[in-house]
């Protein structure tokens, strides 16, 4: 709501003069650069909590559906949204366990899944946010050929015309020819081969530990990981505050930073912008890349 990120400016010491429109026609037709559209969601009182809250939760998730619905309605070419706490979410809507589920719905579309873009650099997982223990049941040969294929659709939506694809291991080593574990042979490396039947330029299986940095060399355009975390862990130690998330298989161009609420800067204005602000710019790339093709 307006009121709301009044607040935020007056925190900041920073004068608010943007234009503020409730309608979402009254936006598009405004030849503003940057404006302010009003849900009238209130919520100001939530302003000073910096913590997890089932109202915040419940605001945040209309507002993120509203918006990917006039995506969808071609009201605007792309949606872009700030960090999101998956705890209220949950707690406001009760049914959502994360926003990726929440699109799936929303948007009458199963498929979507986050692929990650940090540089030059694409990765899809696997298995998102599911327990470790948890993680071999969903590596199967459909799950990680299905996670190539997509990450190929992702590429080459993103304007790479032959993108060249590593598909990293789940064990160790990649599994020393089945001594530390069976996945490579038995899922991984079937799923690669039938990917390559496909036309698809894809390596592997090769270990986690390395994969990465043969793909900042430049050798590869996007990795498919098997876990969150094995993903996660070296992007975050390349560029934190750099990862941008784009909602692959969307009938909306939808993108977030990767970093969360970041609580204890809540209020004192110190958080850094750069990371949803590279969120914006791959928005509206993607966008005008759509609007050429």
């Amino acid at each position: 709501s307006a009121p709301v990120l009044r607040s935020s400016f007056d925190a900041l010491g920073v004068k608010f003069d943007l234009p503020v429109f409730r309608d979402i026609e009254e936006a598009a037709a405004s030849d503003a650069p940057v404006m302010a559209l009003d849900l009238a969601q209130g919520g100001g009182e939530l302003l000073a909590l910096a913590r997890p809250h089932p109202e915040a939760g419940r605001m945040a998730a209309e507002a993120l559906i509203q918006s990917a619905k006039w995506g969808k309605e071609g009201k605007v070419d792309a949606v872009v949204f700030g960090p999101l706490v998956k705890e209220t979410i949950y707690l406001g809507k009760k049914k959502y366990n994360d926003e990726t589920q929440m699109m799936r719905e929303q948007l009458e579309a199963p498929l979507i899944k986050s692929v990650a873009k940090i540089g030059n650099i694409f990765r899809v997982t696997i298995a998102e946010h599911v327990p470790l223990v948890k993680i071999p049941e969903f590596i199967t040969k459909e799950n990680v050929l299905e996670a190539i294929e997509m990450l190929q659709e992702a590429l080459i939506m993103y304007g790479i015309k032959s993108p060249r694809i590593a598909v990293a291991a789940l064990n160790p080593h990649a599994g020393e020819s089945g001594m530390v574990g069976r996945e490579e042979i038995d899922y991984i490396a079937p799923a690669i081969e039938e990917a390559k039947k496909k036309d698809i330029d894809v390596y592997g299986p090769i270990p986690a530990d390395t994969v990465y940095v043969r793909a900042f060399k430049g050798q590869y355009d996007g990795v498919v990981n098997m876990y969150h975390d094995q993903a996660n862990i070296a992007l975050k130690m390349a560029g934190f505050g750099e990862i941008v998330i784009i909602f692959a298989r969307s009938p909306v161009i939808i993108t977030t930073p990767s970093h969360g609420p970041a609580y204890g800067k809540a209020g004192k204005g110190t958080a850094d912008p750069n990371n949803l602000r590279a969120a914006v710019e791959v928005a509206a790339s993607l966008a005008q890349h759509r609007r050429t093709r």
